[in-house]
């Protein structure tokens, strides 16, 4: 599915799934939350899904039944009201029991709020499961995000929306996940990002923004490394490609007049950082369209996209 962004919607008795996102907002970090896929599901006795790794946090909620999750060596057993999170990098297996399967809905996220709403919602390294208890009123938020499924503004809003909604019921739920941050720590993170954004179209340097703020360049990265799991370097080369992105799709501006505007001046770099983040071409993007694919049997999208 070359130069082709699409959405996967797949609706049956048993499973609901919004999916792909993420092929449409390609992984952004300009918007501090945003939604990649979610859904519902009665699984199947047994039914297993992985290894796999994902980009992205995902958590699973149970709403009945229950069933195993291994992440490394741990391996925990889960049922109903507890919540269980994977984050970026991590592999993980997760299998319904074979008796008494569990039913699940899940949602896909990433932003640079990402890594603390995980944190406030009680998620730690050591123990990546939490008790959940208005089961109802958060399954209530992933039936909105499903029924928004239509590409348009609106929608968009309303997905935000009820995604927002969910996790704040989850956080509100652990307020002592909430953890004491540094002032200072994110006054300098703040005022970096704040750099960046403004001037991302010029030649700046990293180690030139952390002298600025009045700190060394080690220091910021291991900041932002808190912060968004991600290096100062990499944050603005993100920055820079997704408002690219958005000049393409926005403006007539050419390609190589939108390059120099996101601090790309030599062509050739721009359309191979642009390639490596989008995995197509400045103008391959420009003329590409979002479709959304709607199915009825789970997988069917899977191999549709693929094809």
């Amino acid at each position: 599915m070359d130069n082709k962004k699409t959405v996967g919607y797949t609706e049956n008795f048993t499973y609901r799934c919004l999916e792909d996102h993420q092929q449409v907002n390609a992984m952004s970090i300009v918007s501090p939350l945003n939604l990649d896929y979610c859904g519902m599901e009665q699984c199947e006795p047994g039914h297993r899904f992985g290894p796999y790794v994902r980009e992205n946090y995902v958590v699973h909620i149970i709403l009945n039944g229950c069933g195993s999750l291994q992440i490394g060596e741990q391996e925990i057993r889960l049922s109903r009201e507890e919540a269980f999170v994977i984050c970026p990098g991590q592999e993980a297996v997760y299998e319904a029991d074979g008796e008494e399967p569990w039913e699940y809905m899940w949602i896909g996220f990433h932003g640079y709020v990402a890594k603390k709403i995980v944190r406030f919602m009680g998620f730690t390294d050591e123990c990546p499961v939490i008790r959940v208890r208005d089961t109802e009123l958060l399954k209530a938020e992933v039936e909105k995000m499903l029924e928004a499924r239509e590409l348009t503004f609106v929608n968009m809003l309303k997905r935000s929306s009820a995604l927002y909604a969910m996790l704040s019921m989850m956080i509100d739920e652990h307020p002592d996940g909430r953890e004491i941050e540094n002032p200072s720590n994110i006054a300098y993170v703040n005022k970096a990002v704040e750099i960046m954004t403004q001037s991302y179209a010029k030649k700046i340097k990293i180690s030139d923004i952390a002298t600025t703020i009045g700190i060394s360049r080690n220091y910021l990265t291991d900041l932002f490394k808190h912060e968004f799991d991600m290096s100062p370097q990499n944050f603005l080369m993100s920055f820079r490609m997704e408002k690219a992105a958005q000049e393409l799709v926005e403006t007539d501006e050419s390609v190589q007049t939108i390059g120099i505007n996101v601090g790309y001046p030599d062509p050739l770099a721009f359309s191979k950082a642009f390639k490596q983040k989008y995995g197509m071409s400045p103008s391959a993007y420009r003329t590409s369209a979002v479709e959304l694919i709607q199915c009825d049997t789970k997988g069917q999208y899977a191999k549709w996209y693929h094809l």
